[in-house]
C-alpha cells in the first residue's frame, strides 16, 4: 500500500467547445470514477491533508473524506467514502473504487493512524468488497461492515483478514422488497444488544423503517417500527432512547417519540456528543444521480436548536467525532458501560 499526496481539487481533463450541463456532469463523474479505480488497483490512498488540528469531526461523502471544525471543511482524502468508525488513535473508513452500484467489487477498508492531530500512517486492511457497503463499526473487537445490497454483515479482525459472513435478517436479493430485502444501512451495539437499522424502501413499499434488535451473538430478537421513512444512522441517547435520521422528511426521530425537523435535505450521517449534534444532509435526487449531488452539515445543540450550517461538495454519507467520543459509535458506548460498572 502506498500514499500519494493529491491536490485539493481535480479539474476535469475533458472539455467541449460548447459544453452542455450534462456533458460537464458526465466528464467530471467519469474522471472521478476512473481515478478511484486507478487508486484501488494500485493500492494508493489519495491523502490530501494529514493535518486534523482544530477539527472535531470527520465527514464521509462520495466526493471525498473531509474534516470540519464546525465552520469550514478541510479535505483529508479523495475518493468515494461511506462508513467511518473510530477507536483510540485508529480511524477506519470504507472506500469504494467505483460507483456504489457498480458490480466491480472494488470496495476496501482503509485505516488511518493518528499521532496527536495528524494522520501518521495509512493501511489498507481489506479489498474486494462490494462497492455499496454502508456503515462500519467495531463491535466485540471485530470490524463489522454492512454489505447492504447483499443483506449481510462482514466481520473482520481489527487488522483485516478473511471475514466471517453473518445474515441475521435472512438472505434476500437486492431490491426484492417482497422477498425480504430491507436495505440494512446502520448498526450499533450497547449493553447486551446489537441494533440494525432497516431502511425498508418506503418510496417503493410504503413501509416505515424499523430497528432490529439482536443478541450479542447476532440472533434476531425483534423488530420495532420507527416514526420515519427511509431512515439512516443510530445513536444512543442518555435516556436510553435511540436517535436516527428520518431521512425522507429531513428530520431526526427517536424511539421515545421525539421528532425534530433539521433541513430541506435528506438527513443521513449523525454524530451525538455531550455538547451537540451534527447531522449530514444530501440533496433530494433520483438514485441514479444522487451521488453527484450536493450536501450540507447541520449543527444543533443538545436541545435540537440550530447552531449553524455549512455546505459540503457532495452528499454526506457519514459523520463521526475524530476523538471517538460519539454516542453513535459502539466502542464509545462500550467504554461508557465499563465506566458505569467500575
Amino acid at each position: 500500500m502506498s500514499i500519494i499526496m493529491e491536490p485539493r481539487d481535480i479539474e476535469p481533463a475533458v472539455s467541449f467547445a460548447t459544453p452542455l450541463p450534462w456533458m460537464t456532469f458526465l466528464s467530471e463523474a467519469t474522471i472521478r470514477a476512473a481515478l478511484a479505480t486507478q487508486a484501488y488497483r494500485s493500492g494508493v490512498v489519495r491523502l490530501v491533508d494529514p493535518d486534523l488540528s482544530g477539527c472535531t469531526h470527520l465527514v464521509a461523502t462520495r466526493h471525498g473524506l473531509f474534516a470540519t471544525d464546525g465552520c469550514d471543511l478541510r479535505r483529508v482524502a479523495h475518493g468515494f467514502f461511506y462508513g467511518i468508525t473510530v477507536r483510540d488513535d485508529a480511524i477506519y473508513v470504507f472506500e469504494a473504487g467505483d460507483w456504489p452500484r457498480s458490480p466491480t467489487r472494488r470496495g476496501r477498508i482503509v485505516r488511518f493512524r493518528r499521532v496527536g492531530e495528524r494522520i501518521a500512517a495509512v493501511d489498507v486492511l481489506a479489498t474486494g468488497l462490494d462497492n455499496g457497503c454502508h456503515q462500519i463499526d467495531l463491535i466485540d473487537d471485530r470490524l463489522c461492515v454492512l454489505d447492504t445490497y447483499h443483506q449481510r454483515v462482514l466481520r473482520f479482525a481489527v487488522d483485516g483478514g478473511v471475514p466471517e459472513t453473518l445474515c441475521p435478517i435472512g438472505p434476500a436479493r437486492d431490491g426484492d422488497w417482497a422477498g425480504g430485502y430491507v436495505h440494512v444501512n446502520s448498526l450499533i451495539a450497547y449493553d447486551d444488544a446489537i441494533l440494525l437499522l432497516l431502511h425498508n424502501g418506503a418510496d417503493r413499499t410504503g413501509r416505515a423503517s424499523e430497528i432490529a434488535r439482536l443478541t450479542r451473538d447476532w440472533r434476531l430478537v425483534d423488530r420495532t417500527p420507527l416514526d420515519g421513512l427511509g431512515c439512516h444512522n443510530l445513536a444512543l441517547l442518555e435516556n436510553g432512547a435511540v436517535l436516527t435520521c428520518g431521512s425522507f422528511a429531513g428530520d431526526l426521530v427517536a424511539t421515545d417519540g421525539l421528532k425534530v425537523p433539521v433541513c430541506d435535505m435528506m438527513t443521513r450521517g449523525l454524530s451525538v456528543d455531550a455538547g451537540g449534534i451534527v447531522v449530514g444532509g444530501s440533496a433530494f435526487a433520483d438514485r441514479a444521480v444522487r451521488d453527484t449531488a450536493g450536501g450540507a452539515l447541520v449543527f444543533l445543540d443538545r436541545a435540537y436548536r440550530p447552531l449553524g450550517r455549512i455546505a459540503v461538495p457532495g452528499p454526506v454519507t457519514e459523520v463521526r467525532r475524530i476523538d471517538g467520543q460519539d454516542r453513535s459509535l459502539s466502542p464509545y458506548l462500550a467504554d461508557l458501560t465499563k465506566t458505569k460498572s467500575a
